[in-house]
């Protein structure tokens, strides 16, 4: 067998995703399928490219090199089908790019409402790494990220742009109900230091766990983390079921058998923004898209977490939101008028 770019593309996800079942569902095809194609394409490198672990497959060290190189012709091919598309088409396709996010489908609508001239090709990963490295490519024009603390977090590249949306977003926890902390109004960092933690999917290169690992380091304990690379459904089982506890967003909508609580001093925190490629998309209309998700934060936190019981006496955990996006002063979501819409997703936490 010869190799192809859908080989190497196939090899990248498996990375990505730490998971044969989550890969062969990104890909589209089934787990049976997928792990024939793997023993195919390492018969045609000649030899293991992934370790089954703990923690769901892992590169051996020819996967390693694999990936490093193969990494570098996608990204190639990519920038060759990207740049090219400015001579042979003239598209009013709006290419966008996000994490996973409950506010996703209300912000694509919102965006058709501000955008009437516009359509959208969209791509949702849980990586802030990898939609970086698309829109580098140029396979993309604008990503919406949810990113840690700039010291972890994947840098912008050279002629790319960012723009921040809300910032800071403090992390609260999500417990079990009858977790020993759910009566409290705040937790403290220290409290949860015999845990253990459940981690939204990401990608490796994102930082997240390393700046968790940082901030409890600082707090005088090293995080105890069983379960990793889960879905939203998963994370919310396990909470549920007691497995665990998880840092969450307060866009977060309630869950069965799970109680959301803000972290006391608000010591980690996130911060939502927008990359976008500048040779593609004017400042006019990456105003507009950063409106229009401000505006469905604004709806999302009313419906989510202006609910809690804690949300008044507690503001201090709300985020701030940058309402407009050039040179006008911050100002604390808790202290402006909130839009009474509804968010139409399922909740995500980020």
């Amino acid at each position: 067998m010869e190799l192809e770019l859908r080989h190497l593309r196939v090899v990248c996800r498996l990375a990505d995703t730490g998971s044969v079942s989550k890969a062969a569902a990104a890909l589209g095809v089934s787990q049976p399928s997928l792990t024939a194609q793997l023993h195919r394409i390492e018969d045609a490198i000649g030899g293991v490219l992934f370790e089954r672990g703990p923690q769901g497959v892992v590169a051996t060290p020819l996967g390693k090199h694999v990936l490093g190189r193969a990494r570098a012709m996608l990204a190639d091919m990519d920038e060759l089908v990207g740049s090219s598309r400015r001579y042979t088409t003239t598209s009013s396709v709006l290419r966008l790019g996000a994490v996973r996010t409950v506010m996703f489908g209300a912000w694509l609508s919102r965006l058709e409402q501000l955008l009437p001239g516009r359509q959208f090709a969209a791509q949702v990963d849980p990586s802030c790494a990898v939609l970086t490295d698309l829109l580098a490519a140029d396979v993309l024009d604008v990503v919406m990220l949810g990113r840690c603390d700039d010291a972890f977090a994947p840098p912008c590249p050279p002629g790319i742009r960012e723009q921040t949306m809300v910032w800071p977003e403090p992390f609260a926890v999500a417990l079990p109900a009858d977790h020993r902390l759910a009566g409290k109004e705040s937790v403290a960092l220290q409290d949860l230091a015999e845990e253990i933690w459940i981690c939204p999917p990401a990608g490796k290169e994102d930082g997240d766990l390393a700046y968790l690992r940082s901030v409890c380091e600082a707090a005088g304990f090293s995080p105890e983390i069983r379960y990793a690379n889960l879905d939203t459904a998963e994370i919310e089982q396990l909470i549920g079921a007691g497995r665990g506890i998880s840092l969450c967003a307060p866009t977060i909508r309630e869950i069965p058998k799970t109680v959301v609580r803000p972290l006391t001093d608000q010591p980690l925190h996130w911060r939502r923004a927008l990359r976008w490629r500048a040779d593609s998309t004017p400042q006019e209309d990456i105003d507009l898209i950063h409106q229009a998700f401000i505006d469905v934060y604004r709806e999302t936190i009313t419906t989510h977490a202006a609910t809690r019981p804690w949300w008044p006496t507690t503001p201090a955990a709300h985020p701030t939101v940058h309402n407009r996006p050039r040179g006008t002063t911050e100002q604390p979501l808790a202290v402006r008028a909130l839009g009474g819409l509804s968010s139409n997703g399922t909740g995500q936490w980020r």
